[in-house]
């Protein structure tokens, strides 16, 4: 006894199915919608000025906070690793007070960085409030 499947649908022209609801095409503002757009800007610029600032600014990411501990900690089990793979004794006693120096000096260029990172932010603050 033989089993034929039931016959395929038929191939759109973009060779997948068809989009139920497709969207319309784009095409540029005429100059009643782009009179309406601006007078809607402006609107919103005087209606709340500390929204315009925020979205006129440049926008910087925000850093990942866990980036410089996830390094640290990287170097950490790396350096662990390598004392336990280590043969000879000499070797891991300088990778062990290497250790014990790299990992303070590491904190403290961090903090140091982080400080001055903090200090020029808040001038570039400062200026920014005298402007206004």
């Amino acid at each position: 006894m033989s089993v034929t499947p039931p016959p395929l649908p038929p191939p759109s022209p973009g060779g997948g199915t068809g989009d139920p609801d497709p969207r319309p095409v784009a095409r540029p503002l005429d100059r009643d919608e782009e009179l309406r757009l601006s007078g809607l800007e402006q609107e919103l610029r005087r209606s709340d000025p500390e929204l315009d600032t925020e979205l006129t600014a440049p926008h910087r990411p925000p850093r990942a906070a866990g980036g410089r501990v996830d390094r640290i900690l990287q170097a950490v089990a790396i350096t662990v690793i390598v004392l336990v793979i280590v043969p000879g004794d000499w070797i891991a006693g300088l990778l062990s007070f290497g250790l014990l120096l790299g990992i303070p000096a590491a904190m403290a260029w961090i903090a140091v960085r982080a400080h001055r990172e903090n200090t020029a932010r808040e001038r570039s603050e400062g200026r920014d409030d005298e402007r206004t």
